[in-house]
């Protein structure tokens, strides 16, 4: 039942990866267009945090670990 739910996790991080990393792109090209609203570019930094906050705690796993 544990290899189960790490399994799930691993599907629901490569999903959140994804759809985040799609959502980015389309905030970046509108951004280039024109203005971003108040909650695009709120949105837009906090993927940015989030993509920084997973590699470091991914580095720190491979290294720490």
């Amino acid at each position: 039942m544990l290899i189960l739910a790490e399994i799930l996790r691993a599907i629901s991080i490569l999903v959140l990866l994804v759809s985040s990393s799609f959502y980015f792109r389309s905030l970046d090209r509108k951004k280039k267009q024109s203005k971003l609203s108040t909650f695009e570019f709120t949105m837009y930094i906090i993927i940015q945090v989030a993509y920084i906050l997973f590699t470091i705690s991914l580095l720190v796993f491979i290294f720490f670990d």
